[in-house]
């Protein structure tokens, strides 16, 4: 099988990623609320439409089209227009027809067909996952929605909302575990900077079978043209824990030292006893 990439032509993360997607991959894009998880998702169909010449579709479930549409309003992107020349489609699910997504995959499969759609974001993974009753039958609901998508023959992004926190040096898990279904992971989270005062977004390649990729974590920013990798930058995920999350430990060193100092001075000022 020829092995060709998809470029998401997100600046910066393509190069992370070595490369781009390989063609057909399922990919598991997770991080908490707020990180930028559906703007990259997003990003990656509109670019692919509008650069590349690749119509995407994007699944949104929960969240209707108008809702959708509004709140991606604030990017530079003319997702109205692609949509018009059928480069952008959108399809929006409630939550009760959840369970067409899982028993009625022919009808996308034909949408898919009809569009010559390269591309499909599923947003989000959770509404899916509280479709069953317990964990043998999310894993096996799971199962079949990969089997599913394989079929239809795209590059796919699942977007996974909940993610634990991890330790230092330790991987994150997502709170259903897709990430274990798919080819790839992407993770993307935040750090508290208590000199600046801000979280700061981070974006790091988990996993990419068949790939190699950087296993650096890199700080990203979005502004009105999306998200942005700042690729120049590495960090390894220990060091920007470090780096960012451990400026007040740093704080707390120097206050420590400067305590020792001050008992080692007076210590000093009663031994050679008053003048």
């Amino acid at each position: 099988m020829e092995r060709k990439f998809i470029k998401t032509g997100i600046k910066g993360l393509d190069e992370i990623l070595g490369g781009g997607i390989l063609q057909g991959s399922i990919i598991t894009v997770c991080g908490p609320t707020g990180t930028g998880k559906s703007s990259l998702a997003a990003q990656f169909i509109y670019n692919g439409a509008v650069e590349y010449g690749e119509p995407g579709l994007y699944i949104s479930i929960e969240e209707s089209k108008g809702d959708f549409l509004f709140h991606m309003s604030g990017y530079s992107w003319d997702i109205t227009k692609a949509e018009r020349e059928r480069k952008f489609m959108i399809l929006d699910y409630p939550l009760y027809e959840v369970d067409q997504i899982l028993n009625q995959y022919s009808a996308i499969q034909e949408l898919i067909n009809n569009t010559s759609a390269k591309r499909v974001v599923i947003d989000s993974l959770m509404p899916i996952a509280l479709h069953f009753g317990n964990d043998d039958e999310r894993k096996k609901g799971f199962l079949k929605l990969i089997d599913n998508i394989r079929k239809w023959g795209v590059t796919t992004i699942i977007v996974s909302e909940d993610i634990k926190e991890a330790e230092t040096g330790k991987l994150p898990n997502t709170e259903y575990g897709m990430e274990s279904f798919t080819d790839g992971w992407i993770n993307i989270f935040y750090r508290y900077d208590d000199k600046a005062m801000e979280r700061k977004r981070f974006i790091e390649i988990l996993k990419m079978k068949g790939v190699l990729h950087s296993h650096k974590a890199y700080p990203v920013e979005i502004d009105k043209d999306g998200l942005k990798v700042l690729n120049g930058k590495p960090e390894s995920v220990s060091v920007a824990i470090a780096s960012v999350s451990g400026n007040k430990s740093k704080v707390n060193e120097r206050e420590k030292i400067e305590k020792v100092k001050a008992a080692l001075k007076l210590r000093m000022k009663k031994l050679k006893g008053p003048k």
